[in-house]
């Protein structure tokens, strides 16, 4: 089985794509877009090693207590760590979870790779936000969406194009516990 290197996890958001999702952001990006929203998560370093099959519990527990629709992949960059989440998303699809994965990458760049590992994340991908985030392009308009590059390719009919335009806002959420304080979507 797999690995990730995990930077980490939410197992609940409604800030990373539609409805109530789980969002696993991985460590290590290669693009390291200026201005990126997670910096601490570009070096490529090690994290959190776990197995890909430590997440199923978690995420059919989370599935179960939030009826959650789906699970976003985010980073980093989630085509370094391929292997791992085209595992992942195949078990999440086979359960009943919709697959969303923002990339630097452009979506024809993944294709060019032919790349086994990404082509079968793809597979099991049901909408893909692809492109470097550039802070001078940053989109107003779509929900999710870092920057008017960026492009939305729904792999699958899970969901239909016009859905990141549904609320024409972004989001922030702030989850604090009593040992840290998290934050994810767009704090600005």
């Amino acid at each position: 089985m797999p690995y990730l290197n995990l930077a980490t996890i939410r197992l609940y958001t409604e800030s990373e794509g539609p409805g109530k999702r789980a969002a696993i952001w991985v460590q290590g990006c290669q693009r390291r877009c200026p201005d990126c929203c997670n910096p601490a998560m570009q070096e490529i370093r090690k994290n959190k090693i776990v197995d890909v099959s430590d997440f199923w519990p978690l995420i059919a527990d989370a599935k179960e207590k939030y009826q959650l629709e789906g699970v976003t992949f985010l980073g980093g960059e989630p085509i370094l760590q391929a292997e791992g989440l085209a595992d992942l998303a195949e078990w999440c699809r086979n359960h009943g979870l919709s697959v969303i994965v923002f990339t630097g990458y452009l979506y024809q760049e993944l294709l060019e790779m032919n790349n086994p590992h990404v082509l079968r994340l793809l597979k099991y991908t049901d909408m893909l936000v692809d492109g470097p985030y550039i802070k001078e392009l940053y989109d107003r308009e779509r929900d999710w969406i870092g920057s008017s590059n960026q492009q939305v390719f729904f792999l699958t009919d899970y969901y239909k194009p016009g859905i990141e335009y549904e609320h024409h806002t972004h989001s922030m959420e702030i989850n604090i516990t009593d040992r840290s304080l998290q934050m994810n979507g767009w704090p600005f």
